[in-house]
């Protein structure tokens, strides 16, 4: 966004931590916002140009309420990009189709250490949650996001590290998940590893004039 950003900006970077990079903090554009995503948000009615609320909604107590909060402090007329990956389509070249099933379907079904409430299914919710808003559709994107690198930090390891955290509390698939991950280790190395999630990308746009007021 600030690359491409012509006019003055003004980005509010909001979650429940920061995580940022100092370049991102540095820049004078930018403003962290740290605050409870499942209360109002910290923001004057219809004060914002633009929202974009990526992989948010499955941690949410109230998806639904998110929205009608990202109504309230739109503009008339403004944007709402509303994102998420379906983690539930995670798709992993492996040596052993089977248990990589089963090591997805532990993930995808398994809260995080990290969160109070995670949904994998989220991603396919987006445009029925996007109906039920008193936004206007614009338009309704998926695609799959593929990745070949399987090093520390990228996607693929990352998720593959989430699966081996879901199946920490069994002791045989953990094994089998060690040795699943190993595998994939030395795929990336003859260059077969293969990493994709689809992703979708909903965006909604606040009516210049609402009908009717939003209900919470």
């Amino acid at each position: 966004m600030l690359a491409v950003a012509c006019d003055p900006v003004r980005v509010h970077a909001v979650d429940t931590a920061s995580s940022l990079d100092d370049e991102v903090l540095s820049d004078s554009r930018v403003r962290s916002v740290i605050a409870d995503l499942d209360e109002p948000l910290p923001f004057p009615d219809a004060t914002l140009d633009r929202v974009i609320s990526l992989n948010v909604a499955e941690h949410l107590a109230d998806p639904s309420g998110h929205l009608v909060e990202c109504h309230r402090v739109l503009k008339p007329g403004g944007l709402l990009v509303l994102a998420h990956s379906d983690w539930d389509t995670a798709l992993f070249a492996s040596e052993n189709d089977a248990l990589t099933r089963t090591l997805v379907n532990r993930f995808v079904s398994t809260v995080p250490t990290f969160a109070v409430r995670a949904d994998g299914f989220m991603g396919r919710k987006l445009l029925g949650l996007a109906i039920a808003s008193p936004f206007e559709v614009v338009t309704v994107d998926t695609w799959a996001d593929c990745h070949r690198r399987f090093e520390q930090d990228s996607v693929g390891w990352k998720v593959a590290m989430g699966v081996l955290a879901a199946v920490r509390d069994d002791p045989q698939l953990t094994a089998q998940a060690t040795r699943w991950v190993e595998a994939l280790v030395g795929m990336a190395a003859q260059g077969r590893f293969l990493f994709t999630v689809t992703d979708v990308a909903i965006v909604l746009r606040r009516p210049e004039s609402d009908e009717h007021p939003a209900a919470g």
